[in-house]
């Protein structure tokens, strides 16, 4: 988990899946978002492939 004044090293190699939930707590309705990065030597690579635009349906 991250968070502030967590004493452990992100370095090239990790690998996060980072999330977030939206909550409709009144209709009681939840949705999960989230992509897997890999971190490099200079930044950090997403690994999923699913197009990120918003589907209207």
């Amino acid at each position: 988990m991250l968070y502030t004044n967590n004493p452990y090293k992100i370095q090239p190699g990790n690998v996060f899946f980072m999330h977030m939930i939206l909550m409709d707590s009144e209709n009681q309705l939840a949705m999960n978002l989230g992509e897997t990065y890999l971190v490099t030597e200079s930044s950090n690579e997403r690994l999923g492939k699913q197009k990120l635009d918003l589907v209207v349906l």
